[in-house]
């Protein structure tokens, strides 16, 4: 994904600014990219039309409705810290493996970059059920609104643990927060189509498991009144996908969903 943000990075008409993105990549970034690519269309360009679509989700909801709380589940190597124009006040908690955080951080001293708002790193495995104390633990104020993205991340688990998460961030969440998330639905885990880029994925350690064919449904299980939107719609296209996605009660299409949500 960095890979990918380093591309857009070197258009003219890029979607965004990520300066950082080509050395977190580093060449075993840029040479994943390059095998994806071929797969099913490849990461490439869901990468870049999901990083713009969260990029303006998270703006609105520290200028709009005055959430100064940011946290990004499963981080990885994200540089939103450094790259946008966060509001006065905003507090942004990373939370992610501690070797992930500290390859990034390691790019990160030597590139001399500084974060635009207060940036806190939390160590943890959302696997393990100690992760909201450690984020309670950097400052987290559960009683605040917040505003959470989890990208790049559910696919890859196993349903229980997806169920887990959600209920975890729920309980950190106080009404008003706001939610950001990713998600494919069931037909794209067996779709033939999908098949050589899953199988790509898989040989990386990369499995998918989980899906829903409704996001929205899904999301209010979990006390979230939530929008779904598809890659290509308006709204998650910015001129670079040519085609809205079929309707969606269309049967059997592979889909992936750009998913917004407040909590009730």
């Amino acid at each position: 994904m960095a890979a990918a943000r380093a591309k857009e990075t070197e258009r003219e008409d890029r979607l965004f600014h990520d300066p950082l993105a080509a050395d977190l990549a580093g060449e075993d970034g840029f040479d994943w990219l390059e095998r994806m690519e071929p797969a099913a269309g490849g990461p490439g360009m869901y990468a870049v039309v999901r990083t713009r679509f969260f990029d303006d989700f998270l703006m609105e909801a520290c200028e709009s409705f005055g959430i100064r709380q940011v946290v990004l589940a499963a981080a990885g190597l994200d540089t939103r810290a450094f790259r946008l124009k966060w509001p006065s006040g905003v507090r942004l908690f990373e939370m992610d493996l501690p070797e992930v955080l500290d390859h990034k951080e390691d790019v990160v001293e030597n590139a001399g970059a500084a974060p635009i708002c207060e940036r806190s790193m939390v160590r943890a495995d959302l696997a393990q059920e100690t992760w909201p104390k450690d984020l309670l633990g950097s400052g987290y104020d559960p009683d605040e609104p917040s505003v959470w993205l989890i990208e790049g991340l559910l696919f890859y688990l196993p349903r229980d643990a997806v169920h887990n998460l959600l209920d975890d961030i729920g309980e950190l969440a106080a009404p008003g927060s706001r939610l950001g998330l990713d998600l494919m639905n069931w037909n794209l885990l067996f779709s033939p189509v999908a098949w050589p880029q899953l199988a790509a994925l898989a040989r990386r350690g990369a499995q998918g498991r989980f899906g829903t064919n409704a996001p929205e449904a899904f999301l209010a299980r979990h006390g979230w009144e939530a929008d779904a939107t598809q890659p290509g719609e308006e709204g998650a296209n910015f001129g670079r996908l040519p085609n809205r996605p079929a309707h969606r009660g269309l049967p059997g299409i592979p889909r992936s969903f750009l998913v917004t949500a407040e909590r009730l």
